[in-house]
């Protein structure tokens, strides 16, 4: 009798392994995707991943049944499926911190006619949650859901500089540093000295670090207890955002972010810390 109980427990537990280990197959699938790489092959995902072709296979048929992924017509090739659009939606329309932060945009909109950016950081990098563009369209800016380096924006490099140093350090030593811009500060001591900066003074300034032609401020939101949950940022053109206005800009933006503090604990940064 105990030896027909403990075939059962092997077994239940043996399917439980073999569907976790299906999942994270699948999950790593949908990983391989990216906007540099946005369409891929059989045989390019199998490579990849290192998986038997088979086995790859069996994966992409059921993503693409349930809707995650889609085979590009007359291609071999696979995209991102539509599903994900949907949960996308989904999880952006019920984040509580961005109902909390929308009226608060637009009014740093209104008072500086530029693009508004609200943000938190996610497995070291920055990851934009909100946006409010301007009336322009002379540069290409980040849109919800991207996520980008923190050492090349100025709201990574706000969120950076109120965090440990050997957080600070563990961040760097797993992204690098890479030079996204002639404009990005590349050089450890040198970045160090600006976060340095960044704090004493209470905001960040990306000076076409991330993308040419453009410049913005940032300020963090943080905690009651001083945790780095997100920040919010104001990005415009190197005309437009002068230090006459980078200054008036870091105002707005700190009163925005004290605004923010009592509901800190809904970014996702928050959320995520192991308790």
């Amino acid at each position: 009798m105990n030896d027909n109980l403990y075939v059962k427990e092997s077994s239940v537990r043996s399917t439980t392994e073999t569907d976790v280990s299906a999942t994270e197959k699948a999950l790593r699938i949908l990983d391989c995707f990216s906007v540099l790489q946005p369409e891929l092959s059989l045989a390019q995902i199998s490579q990849m991943l290192r998986f038997p072709k088979s086995t790859t296979l069996n994966q992409i048929r059921t993503l693409e049944h349930a809707g995650f992924l889609y085979r590009v017509k007359n291609s071999p090739n696979y995209r991102l499926g539509f599903k994900l659009l949907e949960l996308n939606y989904t999880a952006h329309s019920t984040m509580a911190i961005v109902q909390y932060a929308m009226p608060l945009m637009e009014m740093l909109q209104s008072e500086s006619k530029e693009n508004i950016y609200l943000t938190t950081h996610l497995n070291g990098r920055v990851l934009y949650l909100e946006c409010l563009h301007s009336s322009k369209h002379t540069i290409a800016y980040s849109v919800a859901g991207k996520t980008l380096p923190m050492h090349c924006t100025g709201c990574g490099k706000i969120m950076l500089s109120y965090m440990p140093q050997e957080k600070v350090q563990q961040i760097l030593s797993a992204h690098g540093m890479p030079p996204i811009t002639p404009n990005t500060i590349t050089d450890y001591d040198l970045f160090m000295n600006e976060l340095k900066t960044s704090r004493e003074r209470g905001y960040a300034i990306d000076n076409e670090e991330e993308s040419v032609g453009g410049k913005c401020v940032a300020v963090a939101v943080r905690t009651a207890k001083g945790d780095v949950a997100g920040a919010l940022s104001i990005s415009g053109s190197i005309m437009s955002m002068t230090e006459e206005n980078i200054s008036r800009y870091a105002k707005l933006l700190m009163d925005a972010s004290h605004a923010l503090t009592p509901h800190a604990h809904l970014f996702p940064a928050i959320q995520l810390q192991d308790e």
